[in-house]
């Protein structure tokens, strides 16, 4: 049998780690496995910006209310058992060997030929049926109506935002965005939504209706309403509570706290949630780089900002926090999403880059964008091929009250995370993101 190691290496290289949007070989695979995914009922979340907060959330709230809640997300900021959690336990690495040997062996001798997210999506749902759970969250990995999740037998369906993302994928229109994301709307079950466009709006209700299914939106049939004091009420489908507080910074996870409480909302019958357990799981959820302050002085900040949408909602956080005040700015990106347009948001708060890429064959690349910067002119910029190297210079030689944004691809955080925790005094670690079990 494989060590760790190689495993990963190997499910990272399936097929050359091509995506390819099909769910026959998803539907082969886990009838191998007697539908795992339908032992257990699944929140289902989909969107471009929001998805992985709100699915902690969820996570964390269903678990302290006594579930055996498990967690499906992707990708994984510094370790691959992130992906998988039943309650607040990560998959095992020797789990994930078994498993993947296991997988490997049925599908290689049903000729099924699995991608990389196919197999870990039927590795998570293997996993989270032989540790019985009561019920899972599940992020929808590109899309939703071809994704791997899809066959999830859902409880309530969750879509986030709708913005310009994965464009190759899923068209170049939102409204065909929406369409594919709509495609995890399934017959009889209630659809949540956030605040979206009118016609992305009349799409999903219309999507819903056809099939049966109620359909409910942020700003219409549920609300939050931020106070002065960082907390929040939320007023929703049975009622209102007031004064919540958020273990996430930024406006924007208000909105995805609301989509939480809205869909707790939707399953109370089979899933009752005391007031309690949501304050308590708000306050405490977790999400490793989204607005994640990670040293203090220097301030060091990470957000998987990864789009057009992330990029501004991260940009107007960033002016309110810092006034007057500029940022360093240390970013890396894919080549195919519009890094150019994201560098010219991220422009409005940098006092100077620092360019650097991921350590992937997909990577922009640095001096590329610099080049782009340079000729835009007024901003200092530097470009850094070794991301590790980047952030730990950058971090080293800056002054005590210096603000550096790190933000980018979520890999680019993934490969940076560990060297930033590296340089934080004892007193200034913050949590891992493991609770305790």
């Amino acid at each position: 049998m494989r060590s760790y190691a190689e495993t990963l290496d190997y499910i990272y290289n399936l097929r050359g780690g091509e995506i390819d949007l099909k769910l026959d070989r998803m539907d082969r695979a886990l009838t191998l496995f007697d539908r795992p995914e339908r032992r257990y009922p699944s929140f289902h979340i989909a969107g471009t910006n929001g998805k992985g907060s709100t699915a902690a959330m969820l996570h964390r709230v269903l678990t302290l209310a006594g579930y055996r809640t498990a967690l499906y997300t992707s990708p994984h900021i510094t370790s691959f058992t992130e992906r998988i959690r039943v309650r607040d336990r990560e998959i095992f690495e020797e789990e994930v060997v078994e498993l993947a040997d296991e997988i490997e062996q049925r599908t290689s001798a049903a000729d099924i030929r699995l991608t990389f997210f196919e197999l870990i999506t039927v590795m998570a749902f293997i996993h989270f049926a032989r540790r019985s759970v009561d019920v899972a969250v599940v992020e929808v990995g590109l899309g939703g109506r071809l994704d791997a999740t899809n066959f999830v037998t859902s409880c309530v369906s969750i879509i986030t935002t709708i913005a310009k993302d994965h464009e190759a994928y899923l068209g170049s229109e939102l409204l065909s965005i929406a369409r594919e994301k709509g495609g995890i709307i399934k017959p009889g079950v209630p659809l949540v939504g956030g605040r979206f466009a009118p016609e992305i709006q009349r799409l999903f209700e219309d999507t819903a209706r056809a099939r049966q299914a109620a359909s409910y939106f942020l700003g219409r049939d549920f609300s939050v309403s931020p106070k002065a004091d960082g907390r929040f009420d939320y007023s929703g489908l049975h009622g209102a509570l007031s004064d919540f507080s958020l273990g996430l910074t930024g406006h924007h996870q208000r909105s995805n706290a609301a989509l939480a409480l809205c869909a707790l909302e939707v399953a109370r019958a089979e899933f009752p949630v005391s007031a309690t357990s949501m304050r308590e799981g708000l306050a405490t959820v977790f999400w490793p780089g989204r607005l994640e302050t990670v040293l203090e002085r220097p301030t060091v900040i990470l957000d998987g900002a990864h789009n057009e949408e992330g990029v501004k909602t991260l940009t107007a956080e960033m002016r309110e926090r810092l006034g007057a005040k500029k940022a360093t700015v240390v970013f890396a990106a894919m080549a195919d999403k519009d890094w150019r347009l994201m560098l010219r948001e991220l422009s409005a708060v940098a006092g100077d880059f620092v360019l650097t890429r991921v350590a992937m064959d997909r990577s922009a690349d640095p001096q590329e964008m610099a080049a782009v910067v340079h000729d835009a002119g007024a901003i200092p910029v530097a470009a850094v091929p070794d991301a590790r190297q980047a952030v730990r210079t950058t971090i080293e030689s800056a002054s005590p009250d210096d603000v550096i944004l790190i933000t980018g691809s979520l890999y680019f955080l993934g490969e940076v995370r560990p060297t930033v925790m590296s340089l934080a005094p004892p007193r200034d670690n913050p949590r891992t993101g493991r609770y305790p079990t």
